[in-house]
């Protein structure tokens, strides 16, 4: 069953990503954060539908709760065994831990994915990391990570591994089954829809509930509210020019180490604060961190290479909520974001962000739970941290000054985040 060359190459070395460390992908993180591997590997899909022989995969082919995985190619010669993953919306799909690193490629429609840390969170159905990931979004499961992913019903994913998937109580494909699931496979890949990047459902800047005692999936309902004030160009750009009118949002607009965040809404009466993060700072990108609160991010333009850690130690790495190192960390998510990609994420887990030049995002803050924390021993030292103002001391935080306000509105409209107001330079 041969492979297109130049794209079975491609696709070995996306597969081979999930295997790595993290810290090996964050130096060119623009080599990952882009969609242009979409339309190759569709291609591909297409091409090993195609070839296949349903005598030969059918026997690794299986359906299981909500979706057929449908094996394209057997691992062999440092080529991923290749699956297609077709959702049939008619079951849910069950958390499970990953026992081998996988590549998830999305190639048409959404896929909702759930991270859990352990047995407890399972049980109790209490996920600590929730997204929707978009086709053209790369997700890379790392080994160990509790996760379920639930696409919709016309949904496919593309999903690579170095070991072949075999999931215990599943139910083996015949050669005629196969067939009818490739014929499938067909009609969704060749089906032009349009992906949730491009989403606004959800409710206005002044509809957004209490939520001072919400639950990480309240949050999560709420993160609509993120893609409206996105599509609403006129009232996110007044609002960003705004800021300086508020006393109460401009004392709360700092600047710090990783970046520059405006405040756009405040609500503290009622748990929730909306958010505009820009301006990153490169050298500053690489500290694991976790955030004393939950919180959802849409990302408005740019993107950024993310991974979410799980704690592996006690109390002194950060299970309880304390201070934790590098050393106490395992990945468990690795996601690529691009403009329209969103997440919602707790406060008991860790994680980073390495942005490209640029990239602005959109924050709806949850209510504070616990103190915040990073990765002790990758803090960036305090020459790295913004300039004082006023001859003060280095702070890890403080307030905006005009000039930086300024530059920052300047910057925002020089990149087509937002549009330049009357009587504004």
């Amino acid at each position: 069953m041969p492979m297109a060359p130049s794209q079975s190459t491609d696709l070995a070395n996306l597969a081979g990503l999930a295997d790595l460390d993290p810290n090996t992908l964050t130096a060119h993180p623009e080599q990952l954060v882009t969609d242009a591997w979409l339309a190759p590997a569709t291609e591909l899909a297409l091409h090993l539908l195609d070839q296949a022989d349903p005598l030969a995969l059918a026997a690794g082919s299986h359906t299981a709760a909500g979706h057929t995985m449908l094996l394209l190619a057997a691992p062999r010669d440092g080529h991923p065994a290749i699956h297609l993953r077709l959702p049939d919306g008619t079951a849910a799909a069950e958390p499970r831990p990953a026992d081998r690193a996988a590549t998830v490629l999305p190639l048409v429609g959404v896929l909702d994915l759930a991270l859990y840390r352990d047995r407890d969170d399972v049980d109790h159905d209490r996920p600590q990391y929730l997204r929707t990931l978009d086709a053209g979004q790369l997700c890379l499961l790392h080994t160990g990570a509790t996760t379920r992913l639930t696409g919709c019903p016309d949904s496919a994913q593309l999903v690579a591994s170095h070991v072949p998937v075999d999931v215990p109580g599943t139910v083996r494909l015949n050669p005629g089954e196969y067939r009818a699931a490739a014929d499938d496979a067909r009609t969704r890949l060749t089906r032009s829809r349009p992906t949730g990047a491009g989403r606004t459902a959800g409710p206005g800047l002044e509809d957004v509930p209490d939520l001072r005692t919400a639950d990480l999936p309240r949050i999560h309902a709420q993160s609509g509210v993120l893609h409206r004030l996105a599509a609403d160009r006129g009232r996110l750009s007044y609002l960003v020019t705004t800021t300086v009118l508020s006393a109460e949002r401009y004392e709360a607009s700092h600047t710090t180490p990783p970046l520059d965040r405006l405040v756009l809404s405040k609500a503290d009466d009622l748990g929730y604060e909306i958010r505009l993060n820009a301006n990153p700072r490169p050298g500053n990108q690489l500290l694991p961190h976790d955030h004393a609160y939950p919180f959802a991010a849409r990302v408005l333009a740019g993107g950024c290479l993310h991974t979410v850690f799980l704690h592996t130690g006690g109390r002194a790495d950060g299970c309880a909520g304390g201070p934790f190192s590098s050393r106490g960390l395992r990945p468990a998510v690795t996601t690529t974001e691009l403009p329209g990609s969103a997440y919602t994420l707790a406060p008991t887990l860790v994680h980073r962000a390495v942005m490209l030049p640029s990239t602005t995002t959109l924050v709806l803050r949850g209510p504070y739970t616990a103190a915040a924390h990073a990765a002790t021993d990758l803090i960036p030292p305090v020459s790295a941290w913004p300039v004082p103002a006023g001859g003060e001391a280095s702070v890890h935080s403080r307030r905006m000054t005009d000039a930086e306000h300024q530059a920052l509105y300047r910057s925002l409209a020089a990149t087509g985040v937002i549009d330049l107001l009357p009587g504004r330079l």
